[in-house]
């Protein structure tokens, strides 16, 4: 079953990445309220992944430390 949801994985990021390589000229601007929402996202996205490293760090230490439980 895992490698089944590897491969469906797999495919859908292949897909994905194909699908933007094959964008046809979009005659837009991006203004400035696009802009600050893409900013706010990355911003977003940056302090959710130090949250998620921050309260999971016991684990990831233990565990390039070789040790089997967590201090």
């Amino acid at each position: 079953m895992k490698i089944l949801a590897r491969r469906v994985a797999w495919v859908v990021y292949l897909t994905m990445c194909f699908s933007l390589l094959i964008v046809p000229v979009a005659n837009a601007y991006i203004d400035a309220g696009s802009g600050s929402f893409v900013f706010q996202a990355v911003i977003a996205f940056g302090l959710a992944s130090a949250v998620a490293v921050r309260s999971s760090w016991g684990r990831i230490r233990s565990f390039f430390r070789g040790r089997s439980h967590p201090e």
